[in-house]
């Protein structure tokens, strides 16, 4: 049984592309036996781990992904099948450098979903949200019934598990500016079969974050339709759902009419995004704020280069490089480009840990410390002058016009009016 269970991961990895991937395990339970546990409120999950905080924290992730699910279905794992999130966080970090791996056991109860984590920032950076929401979606499209072992069978569509994700994160921290703006001004127009045939796991950071964007805008294109849930209840009917195509979105929502209808309506969405009144632009300290806060909760005391050569520092690279990404659009014009710098030595320490590049950040440290300066004797110099400018005498400015009767008007309609107000009109 043991090949046959690794014959059937390699097959699942090589045929069928998702995010996050999930794997049909033939084995009996998950091995969390020997953790401590919590469950939610309802029963939805089930919470292992020694770390009562991290227990905690899952549970609460969890069950905001479970209110986001519920504003397009109601069907949810319940008490009988309860979805398992697995601290995995003492254990090696699997190839690739994934942060949260789900995975479908098959028991003598029927199907299990598990959600694997390994490392703590996936619950900050939105990767737990996402897999919790790809379990829901499972039991929704395979209620309790687990795909047959070496069959094939359909994952959830990773446009609806990543909009769901990033609504998720902006209803905490915020839409981020400017990335509808980049969509609508790119030289080519956003196409929705392009977008289809996408896939978020392989994606940089720029461009992962413009997929979230355009997968949010067709999720909140699909909750405006006249069948709304019951249209969501449709589409993941179907076991074997296509993940890639708009017709079995167009046949689930009728009132969508057409494909070029659908791809019609996402775009017009994308428009009206960008026109959304944004956010003013940072000053330099809260744009060196920002910054501090980003670097901080990534890579805590440690240097950057520090960060990317520990224990799952290729995610935490990534990770950083999508904030870094976000927080660019609004900071202060003279903040942007040490913004892009850091984001590229992010993504270079994602690929190759051991880069050099100390002297790179050292450079940007320096620039960040002589612009916060200069910045801070400018303001208070403004701050001086305005204290001890001096007050000057007003005029009105009627002293300083000339007077009516000393401006000639010859038109007709001078004339005219001039003659009205003579007769006391």
């Amino acid at each position: 049984m043991a090949w046959k269970s690794r014959i059937l991961i390699l097959l699942a990895a090589c045929l069928f592309g998702g995010v996050p991937r999930l794997y049909a395990v033939p084995v009996r339970a998950a091995e969390t036996s020997s953790l401590a546990a919590s469950s939610s409120r309802g029963g939805e999950f089930v919470a292992f781990s020694q770390d009562r905080d991290l227990r905690s924290r899952m549970l609460r992730a969890a069950e905001e992904a479970l209110l986001e699910w519920k504003k397009i279905h109601e069907t949810k794992a319940g008490a009988a099948a309860p979805i398992i999130l697995n601290d995995k966080t003492s254990a090696a970090i699997p190839r690739g450098g994934i942060a949260v791996l789900p995975l479908i056991f098959e028991t003598e109860a029927g199907m299990k979903v598990q959600v694997d984590i390994y490392e703590e920032a996936a619950l900050r950076s939105g990767g737990f949200d996402a897999a919790v929401l790809s379990a829901l979606a499972l039991h929704a499209m395979h209620g309790n019934e687990l795909p047959r072992t070496g069959k094939s069978f359909a994952m959830p569509p990773p446009w609806l598990v990543e909009g769901l994700a990033e609504e998720l994160r902006r209803s905490r921290s915020g839409m981020p500016d400017g990335v509808y703006s980049a969509l609508i001004q790119s030289r080519r127009p956003p196409e929705l079969a392009a977008f289809f045939r996408q896939k978020p796991e392989i994606l940089d950071a720029a461009s992962l974050i413009l997929y979230r964007a355009q997968a949010v805008s067709l999720l909140r294109v699909l909750k405006k339709a006249n069948e709304s849930k019951s249209g969501f209840v449709a589409l993941f009917a179907d076991p074997n759902i296509s993940t890639s195509d708009d017709e079995s979105i167009v046949s689930a929502f009728p009132s969508l009419r057409s494909r070029s209808e659908l791809s019609k309506l996402w775009t017009l969405m994308i428009a009206r995004s960008s026109m959304l009144p944004r956010m003013a632009s940072l000053s330099v300290e809260q744009s060196e704020r920002e910054l501090v806060d980003i670097l901080k909760s990534f890579y805590g005391g440690r240097s950057l280069t520090e960060a990317a050569k520990a224990r799952g520092g290729a995610f935490v690279m990534r990770e950083c490089t999508v904030r870094l990404f976000n927080t660019e659009f609004r900071a202060h014009p003279l903040y942007q480009p040490i913004f892009e710098q850091y984001r590229n030595i992010a993504t270079l320490l994602a690929d190759k840990p051991k880069a050099s590049v100390s002297s790179k950040i050292q450079e940007l440290e320096n620039t960040r410390t002589l612009l916060v300066e200069q910045f801070q004797k400018i303001e208070d110099y403004l701050n001086w002058f305005e204290v001890t400018q001096l007050d000057e005498v007003e005029f009105p400015y009627y002293q300083f016009s000339e007077s009516p009767a000393s401006i000639q008007r010859n038109n007709s309609y001078s004339l005219y009016l001039d003659s009205l107000e003579a007769r006391g009109w």
